[in-house]
């Protein structure tokens, strides 16, 4: 009896194209990673509020942020929902624009924002941040 093999046919996947691609991708990581460069440590300044401070030639309205957040208004005790309309006024009858913030090192910022907002929707074009008088009292 005869017994006869059946060929069988070849699927085998050929490696080489493969291989190169992989090479290929490897040189290619290895060729741009020399491009990024390392991290830089950047002194940034504190931002335009921090260092600006009013301008001696220009008269301006003054505001204080106590520490408890007691808002004053060139002396005056104010509240957030009265400042918007006292700085108007205050605009209308002294045509000054401009306001500068002093403020307690311990005053929530969340008190400082919102009044930076209102001074701006109130008319004042010139914002400054006095940095020189620490606390204010």
């Amino acid at each position: 009896m005869l017994i006869t093999r059946k060929r069988r046919i070849d699927a085998g996947i050929d490696m080489t194209p493969l291989i190169d691609v992989v090479f290929q991708l490897l040189i290619f990581l290895m060729v741009s990673s020399q491009f990024i460069k390392p991290d830089l440590r950047v002194e940034l300044p504190g931002g335009p509020l921090e260092t600006a401070t009013g301008n001696p030639d220009l008269e301006s309205l003054s505001l204080v942020i106590l520490a408890d957040n007691t808002l004053l208004l060139e002396g005056e005790e104010t509240t957030q929902e009265q400042l918007g309309s006292m700085l108007r006024d205050a605009i209308r009858h002294t045509k000054i624009t401009s306001l500068v913030i002093r403020s307690d090192k311990s005053a929530d910022v969340g008190t400082f924002l919102p009044v930076m907002e209102i001074a701006r929707e109130s008319g004042i074009l010139s914002l400054a941040y006095d940095k020189k008088n620490e606390s204010p009292e």
